[in-house]
């Protein structure tokens, strides 16, 4: 029986990551969410820059070097906002403890044949919020929730909150055939 996803604010997201790396260094609890966007984040935290998305893999996900393999729920194409989440929470965890390496995220959104013909518009709807991130409404809401949670942050301020417009990594849609 696999675990149900289920949407985490990102208010909730935010001050959870933060309250456990400030606590210990890690982000263990966060590596065994249902959330999508915190197993990332723990995944980023630990060295992972790649974020191999596909459905053959284990939901909870497993760590190889800077390769990160995890399925994304049922749908595999899952909501383009715990993609969105994921990146604002890697980049504002990256400035606050010094990770390096966030301009370098990649995501593999491995889909089979068949579903990529029956979703392409999820998958270059993906593509373009990434791409594009200020212009997403889950972009926003990420912006204003880091805003009116500074006193959260040591090095994070308003000027680099601002700064982050897109997403300065890639992302590809990979298809398998059926």
């Amino acid at each position: 029986m696999t675990k149900k996803s289920m949407i985490v604010p990102f208010q909730t997201m935010l001050q959870e990551a933060l309250s456990e790396y400030a606590s210990n260094g890690d982000l263990k609890k966060a590596a065994k969410s249902t959330s999508m966007a915190m197993r990332m984040a723990a995944a980023f935290i630990h060295g992972a820059r790649v974020f191999d998305i596909d459905p053959s893999y284990t939901e909870m996900g497993e760590l190889d070097g800077e390769v990160f393999r995890m399925a994304d729920g049922d749908s595999l194409m899952t909501e383009t906002d715990d993609y969105i989440k994921a990146w604002f929470l890697m980049e504002l965890l990256a400035k606050e403890y010094d990770i390096p390496g966030a301009e370098r995220i990649t995501i593999h959104v491995n889909v089979s044949g068949e579903k990529a013909k029956n979703q392409p518009r999820m998958m270059n709807e993906l593509v373009a919020a990434m791409a594009n991130a200020s212009k997403n409404d889950t972009w926003k809401k990420c912006r204003c929730v880091a805003l009116d949670h500074l006193e959260w942050f040591k090095k994070v301020d308003s000027m680099y909150i601002y700064s982050l417009t897109h997403f300065n990594g890639s992302v590809q849609c990979l298809s398998t055939p059926a």
